[in-house]
C-alpha cells in the first residue's frame, strides 16, 4: 500500500490526536492542523484513506473517524514496500461492564466480565498493564465522536490533562467525561448540551484517561 505524503502525515496526525485525546480530530481540527482552507479538500484526503483501508466512517457526530486497524503494506510511500506490512502485536484487555455517559453511576461490576483483543494499529496506542475497557452508556459524550454501545480503552496509569476525556469518580460514583480546570478548580463536562456541568461536591478522583474509542464491537 502506498500513499502520498499528504495522506500519510494526515493519517499520523489522526493516530497521534486519538493518542492524546482518546477521540478522532474534527474536520474543522484537520483544517486547522494542515493549513487547508475547504472542508471538502479534508473530506478528500479522508477518503482516500477510508479507500485505502485504513479508516472508516462513524454513524453520526463531528469526530465521526474510526481507524479500521488494517495496516497491510508500507505507509512510507515506497511502492517496493514489504506488501504483508509489519506484523501486529495483539492485545487482550479486561472489560468491566459499562459506564454512564449521561448522569453519574457507579461502574458496574468490579470483576472482569469479559475481555477485548485489539492491535495497537486499531488501538491507536500500544496499551500498558492494567489497561481496561468498559462499554459507554449514554450519549453526553457524543460530540466528542463516543456513542452509546462503543468501548472505551482507560489508562488507570496516565496523568490526566485537562481537556482530556477521562473516568472519573464524583461524589462517590463514576462516569466519562471531559476533564475541565478553570483556575484552580476542575470540573466534568459533557459533549452533548443536554447535559450540565459537574461540579464535586465532596471529591473528584480521576480513575483512568480515555486512550481509545472502538465502534461495535461484538
Amino acid at each position: 500500500m502506498t500513499l502520498t505524503a499528504r495522506q500519510r502525515e494526515i493519517y499520523e496526525f489522526i493516530l497521534a490526536f486519538r493518542r492524546e485525546n482518546g477521540c478522532s480530530p474534527s474536520i474543522p481540527e484537520l483544517q486547522r492542523a494542515f493549513a487547508i482552507r475547504s472542508p471538502n479538500g479534508v473530506a478528500g484526503h479522508l477518503n482516500a484513506l477510508i479507500a485505502k483501508g485504513l479508516l472508516r466512517r462513524a454513524r453520526r457526530g463531528s469526530r465521526n473517524i474510526d481507524l479500521t486497524g488494517d495496516l497491510t503494506g508500507d505507509l512510507t510511500g515506497d511502492p517496493a514496500g514489504d506488501p504483508a506490512g509489519p506484523p501486529r502485536s495483539v492485545y487482550t484487555l479486561p472489560l468491566f461492564g459499562a459506564i454512564a455517559a449521561g448522569a453519574p453511576e457507579m461502574i458496574a461490576g468490579a470483576v472482569a466480565e469479559g475481555s477485548l483483543s485489539a492491535d495497537a494499529a486499531t488501538l491507536g496506542f500500544e496499551p500498558k498493564p492494567g489497561c481496561f475497557v468498559l462499554r459507554v452508556r449514554g450519549d453526553s459524550m457524543k460530540d466528542a465522536g463516543i456513542l452509546p454501545g462503543d468501548a472505551v480503552v482507560v489508562d488507570p496509569n496516565a496523568p490526566p490533562r485537562e481537556n482530556q476525556i477521562v473516568v472519573a469518580l464524583i461524589d462517590g460514583e463514576s462516569t466519562l467525561k471531559r476533564l475541565v480546570r478553570v483556575e484552580d478548580d476542575y470540573f466534568l463536562k459533557a459533549a452533548n448540551p443536554a447535559y450540565p456541568e459537574l461540579h464535586p461536591r465532596e471529591g473528584l478522583t480521576m480513575q483512568g484517561v480515555v486512550r481509545a474509542v472502538i465502534r461495535h464491537v461484538e
